[in-house]
């Protein structure tokens, strides 16, 4: 293989020690590289945002604990749009490489792989940079490119968000950026951070945003792009204000959004940037249909009928999803198990239908009294499932202890005149410190909701923690403890 003449910079995420001197020996054999080696990924978002890497090689496990590789192939991306990456996994499926393509990935290989195969990888990714990195007009276009495949592969409006407010980033070189939406003539701006981002906003950056509010409320663009249906403006800068640039799109909902700018860059051609704007806003609309498709494929899939809340189909999904992050963040996070006491009396004494009715109401409490990042599920018959994300151990009984005393209060299907009371009990499970595993952690919830239901019902109930004692119930204002029911079917209808 013929070895390029440019000097290159490398960027190599794997933890065994042997493979990473073989990738990086492969590596020198296609060029003349400086390569970096990396064990952690979770570190690596920092190096790229401050290094100009050429190429980014991440050898990850699809299946397995840490940052994943497509949350990693996404964040570089983002950051630079001009490098390469290459991923390379022991257990990788069809789908997985051809998300990794949709993401920007130059390639996603399979353990074992053809040694020339990654070379010639390697070598493609390097003269892609080679080629973009040094060409201004050649790297906006890959820039926009690189944008609109990421918001095609995106389902989730709030990450679109955070892809647009990158492309204008670099597109204008812009001190900071943030997306807003007008609520009844009221400026609200959006919160486009992902959960799984690993790094928080730095002060600096809390200023900047301050900076720019300040700087659009002194302005106010936002109504007259409306009201003359622009898709984009520069406002010079003013006496009290720095310069600011909107551009106003819309996605899955029929709400307008504004991506603002702060003091951003004049582009070099005006016709080439207007031309690459609506290529991107044409891009957007296009996405955002598909969301509101699969919204409503969605919720008939994922959403209990009785209750509005998520089934559980949708449970295994979040609790994968959760644990993921929790590995990779560090943070916990809790699962609330809630069962209501004596519904079987409910179903007897006044039908299913009013059972039905209750458990309606039930839910859209639930909703209510948990926190906005939080979600609830219907698990089965009258049991219910929160998902606290992230959550320590006392937030989590907190939230409990609000949901047992708010149900206990609430006087259910008063609007028909029945004015029926109910309780429930809840058990309490944090991972990873009562479990480790997905099925565990529900288990461990289930089984400290149920040593509730045997003390005294309407009560919260902590999981036990490995070589402590059994759980104790947290009980206010509890009925008088009953007879322990005889098995788990007997307790749910008792």
């Amino acid at each position: 293989m013929a070895l390029l003449n440019t000097s290159y910079h490398v960027l190599l995420i794997e933890d065994d020690p042997k493979q990473s001197e073989l990738y990086a020996e492969l590596i020198r054999e296609v060029a003349d590289c400086k390569v970096d080696v990396m064990s952690r990924a979770i570190d690596s978002s920092d190096w790229i945002g401050r290094s100009n890497y050429h190429l980014v090689v991440i050898d990850h496990n699809p299946a397995g604990g840490g940052v994943s590789g497509f949350i990693l192939l996404e964040q570089i991306k983002r950051i630079s749009p001009v490098t390469s990456v290459i991923l390379i996994a022991e257990r990788a499926s069809i789908e997985q490489a051809v998300a990794a393509i949709r993401l920007g990935a130059e390639d996603y290989l399979k353990k074992p792989f053809n040694l020339e195969t990654f070379q010639l990888a390697v070598k493609r990714g390097l003269d892609r940079k080679a080629v973009f990195g040094e060409n201004a007009g050649a790297s906006s276009f890959l820039n926009l490119l690189n944008s609109c495949q990421m918001i095609s592969a995106s389902l989730e409006q709030k990450k679109i968000f955070g892809i647009i407010q990158s492309y204008f980033s670099r597109e204008l070189k812009c001190a900071c950026s943030a997306v807003y939406t007008m609520d009844q003539e009221k400026l609200v701006r959006m919160d486009v951070r992902a959960k799984n981002d690993v790094n928080e906003l730095s002060g600096q950056d809390k200023a900047m945003l301050e900076v720019l509010d300040i700087a659009l409320h002194a302005s106010n663009p936002l109504p007259g792009l409306a009201k003359q249906n622009e898709t984009y403006r520069f406002i010079e800068r003013g006496q009290m204000s720095p310069p600011l640039f909107v551009f106003r799109f819309q996605c899955s909902d029929p709400l307008d959004y504004y991506l603002v700018c702060l003091s951003p860059e004049s582009p070099a051609s005006a016709e080439a940037f207007d031309s690459r704007l609506r290529m991107l806003k044409a891009q957007i609309e296009v996405t955002g249909r598909n969301i509101a498709q699969y919204m409503g494929v969605h919720k008939l899939v994922y959403v209990d009928d009785a209750t509005g809340l998520y089934n559980t189909r949708y449970l295994n999904y979040i609790l994968e999803r959760e644990i993921s992050q929790a590995r990779t963040s560090k943070k916990p996070f809790a699962v609330l198990f809630i069962d209501c006491d004596h519904f079987k009396l409910i179903n007897d004494n006044h039908g299913h239908l009013v059972g039905t009715k209750i458990l309606n109401e039930l839910g859209a409490q639930i909703r209510k009294l948990v926190r906005e990042t939080d979600i609830g599920f219907r698990y089965g018959g009258d049991e219910f499932v929160a998902v606290l994300s992230p959550c320590d151990l006392n937030t989590a009984k907190v939230v409990a202890e609000r949901i047992r005393s708010s149900i206990e209060q609430e006087l259910f299907l008063s609007n028909e005149g029945l004015n029926l009371h109910i309780t429930v009990s809840i058990g309490v499970a944090l991972f990873p410190d009562h479990a480790g595993s997905k099925q565990a952690i529900i288990d461990a919830a289930d089984h400290a909701m149920y040593s509730a239901k045997r003390a005294t019902r309407n009560a919260v109930t902590i999981a036990e923690t490995p070589d402590l004692p059994a759980p104790s119930a947290e009980v206010t204002n509890s009925p008088v403890p009953e007879a322990p029911p005889q098995n788990k079917k007997e307790a749910s209808g008792a």
